[in-house]
């Protein structure tokens, strides 16, 4: 049987770059998820590296508040 053409030998080139680009978006999805997980795994080590720091600069703000109120509790007391 004489064809117009041969479906396989045509069909195949076009296949052959359809799932070469299925592949590769599938690829390059896997790795921007990777990506976007390692982004929100930084943020959130980040965020509780800020946390403690806040807690530590809330310490010391509240120590040397009751510094300042002793040493005014002190000097009130020797003017007594």
């Amino acid at each position: 049987v004489d064809e117009l053409f041969d479906f396989n030998s045509e069909v195949e080139p076009i296949l052959e770059v359809l799932v070469g680009k299925t592949l590769e978006h599938a690829m390059m999805e896997v790795l921007e998820e990777e990506e976007l997980s390692a982004i929100r795994h930084h943020q959130e080590e980040f965020e509780q590296e800020r946390n403690v720091e806040r807690a530590q600069v809330q310490r010391l703000e509240a120590e040397a508040i009751r510094r300042n109120q002793e040493r005014s509790r002190r000097i009130a007391q020797e003017k007594e």
